[in-house]
């Protein structure tokens, strides 16, 4: 399995279960919006998912230790929130008050999200940055930089 598959992975598991931990609110925002509140759950690993799958393409020759891993996940946990941000301001919010609606959506959704967001990153960026300095035998560590050929 390449490593930008495993970051993916570990990355979209962490979120689901930070996303799991603020579902009550996640619930509510869900019934405002009017949608199913399993897609309110889901996509912030998607999001997560995808910017880690772009993020870490080239990690097994640019990250050698923990602490670029960190560096990676915490840009992976920036994205997430900007992404999540925008998907909910487009479902939620008016159009005649857009900028502010989406500075409250920002603020809440940092204040009530942001630590189990950073909490879950943190943690996928340690397990990746761990599996990089060991170079594990059931990963492949080439990278080629390139997205599809």
């Amino acid at each position: 399995m390449p490593l930008a598959v495993f970051a993916m992975l570990v990355f979209g598991i962490c979120n689901w279960l930070a996303a799991g931990a603020v579902e009550v609110v996640m619930r509510n925002f869900a019934a405002e919006v009017g949608v199913p509140v399993w897609v309110f759950i889901i996509v912030p690993g998607l999001f997560a998912m995808l910017f880690a799958l772009f993020l870490y393409r080239t990690a097994s020759s640019n990250i050698k230790g923990i602490k670029q891993s960190l560096s990676r996940a915490l840009n992976v946990a920036l994205l997430t929130w900007l992404a999540v941000v925008t998907y909910v301001s487009v479902l939620w919010c008016p159009g005649y008050r857009v900028l502010g609606c989406v500075r409250d959506v920002a603020l809440v959704t940092a204040v009530i999200g942001g630590g189990p967001l950073v909490l879950a990153v943190l943690v996928s960026g340690a397990i990746v940055g761990i599996v990089l300095k060991r170079r594990v035998s059931w990963l492949s560590y080439r990278s080629s930089g390139k997205i599809a050929e």
